[in-house]
């Protein structure tokens, strides 16, 4: 059975239920078997949460339970397990928006110095490390910086792994 001959949730299909209610109302929608007019769903439980995203419905969060009214401590879990998805959504939007607008890169220098920087470790041990003056670690962390679009050590650790130019694993500490 394809996408386009799967079940459909809308009223002419099955009837009455919370997901097609939940669909026309664009809000939150729970049905007891009683407002079921459907044998199919004449024994179900149905709370249907739409995902937001802009204005726009995502899809839809939907709790099912045969015989069995859905409590109030469900409809919490159901209505935070939407909030955290659309929330994920938003995240990974403003993530690939993110690094679509602008293109970050750092020298192979400045990587090294960056994951020095993220230990903690201050300019004169950089410095010795790299065998480099203390004014050259500084160069490089001021083009960091500014590459990065950033104001200090921790936001420019914490851009670059969300830039997944930098991971955890590479961090020494």
């Amino acid at each position: 059975m394809g996408i386009k001959e799967g079940m459909s949730f809308s009223e002419r299909a099955i009837g009455t239920n919370a997901i097609a209610l939940s669909i026309k109302l664009k809000k939150v929608v729970y049905t007891i078997p009683q407002h079921h007019y459907s044998d199919l769903l004449k024994e179900f439980f149905l709370y249907a949460v739409p995902l937001f995203f802009k204005g726009e419905v995502l899809g839809y969060l939907v709790l099912c339970r045969l015989n069995e009214k859905i409590e109030i401590d469900l409809k919490i879990v159901t209505d935070y397990t939407a909030y955290k998805l659309v929330n994920e959504f938003k995240t990974q939007m403003n993530n690939s928006l993110i690094s679509s607008e602008k293109t970050y890169s750092l020298t192979k220098k400045e990587v090294e110095i960056l994951k020095l920087m993220a230990t903690g470790l201050p300019d004169k041990i950089i410095a010795s490390n790299q065998a480099v003056s203390i004014n050259t670690v500084k160069y490089h962390k001021k083009f960091i910086f500014k590459k990065l679009d950033v104001e200090c050590t921790a936001q420019a650790v914490i851009k670059c792994i969300k830039l997944n130019l930098l991971s955890i694993d590479e961090i020494d500490c």
